[in-house]
């Protein structure tokens, strides 16, 4: 229902998100997603409960009303995910009862990760981040999580190395406070480039500077140079769902001048490259049948 702004009341949380453009960016993205939910005070009060990003934004517009739910008539998923909204914009909330809260719900109400984060203005990306602490962070790490002994950007980044063991590994130096925080996804990132150098060499390239020498032999390098070219296909169709939930989303978004220019040139490459693999794609399943028919036919 259409609510005219003016009869939105605000808590002060509320009001330093309205008054906060940072804030307001943070959320744009996804903020179009999201109907902000009001609690009825009197036939033409209401009080906010969340959704104040969005309001600013139809302020920004010169808008006099926005439309918005009664948290009366929310169905079981709609407050759940309200719900779940609330939980991470709560500073209390531990990354990991959050992430157990994320894989609860879409298990619950059988929804991806992109559907759930239109439902709660929460990114992909993020909600991804926190489910992936549950399913690949070791669990004497998410204990650590759980004690705030590991910050979240470190289990996050950690959480990105399959081993469990080279996980501790990692996580030892921000245990015991050797290494700040702004290491982690560096150190991380070598670690995936170089599986077979030891971390304390990755750890030492990133805060003393010293080259990384990784021996490989003759044979595995001419195996590498083979792979280098080839495709995650375990991968390649989510990133490409990420992707297209991002692009789905720049007609709602108020783009600079310079910017738009780059994105249309962006986006003309990118039609450039789906169209050829379309063709490439069908011409292949063409083929396929082709070759299909002519077994039948012979047989």
């Amino acid at each position: 229902m259409k609510i005219n702004i003016v009869n939105i009341e605000f808590d002060a949380e509320s009001t330093a998100k309205l008054e906060s453009r940072k804030e307001t960016k943070r959320w744009s993205k996804f903020s179009n997603q999201f109907v902000p939910v009001v609690n009825k005070i009197t036939n033409k009060k209401y009080k906010l409960v969340s959704g104040a990003e969005k309001i600013h934004l139809a302020n920004e517009k010169g808008e006099d009303s926005v439309e918005c739910n009664l948290i009366s008539e929310l169905d079981l998923e709609q407050k759940g995910a309200l719900d779940l909204r609330l939980l991470y914009q709560s500073s209390d909330i531990c990354p990991i009862n959050l992430g157990e809260e994320f894989l609860s719900f879409r298990e619950k109400f059988s929804v991806t990760q992109q559907e759930l984060a239109k439902k709660t203005g929460i990114t992909p990306g993020t909600i991804h981040h926190y489910e992936s602490l549950i399913k690949t962070l070791a669990p004497s790490l998410k204990e650590h999580v759980k004690k705030k002994n590991l910050t979240f950007k470190e289990a996050r980044s950690i959480a990105d190395i399959e081993d469990h063991e080279k996980q501790f590994e990692l996580a030892k130096p921000f245990l015991e406070g050797i290494l700040s925080s702004v290491h982690v996804e560096k150190i991380v990132s070598l670690a995936k480039k170089h599986p077979k150098v030891e971390v304390k060499l990755i750890i030492e390239s990133v805060t003393k500077g010293k080259p990384i020498i990784e021996k490989v032999d003759p044979e595995e390098k001419e195996n590498n140079e083979i792979e280098v070219n080839s495709i995650d296909f375990n991968t390649i169709e989510t990133r490409i769902l990420d992707i297209s939930t991002e692009i789905d989303l720049i007609q709602s978004e108020q783009i600079p001048e310079f910017k738009r220019l780059k994105l249309i040139s962006s986006l003309r490459i990118l039609q450039s490259r789906t169209q050829l693999a379309l063709s490439s794609l069908n011409t292949g399943a063409g083929s396929f049948s082709l070759i299909s028919k002519g077994i039948k036919n012979s047989a």
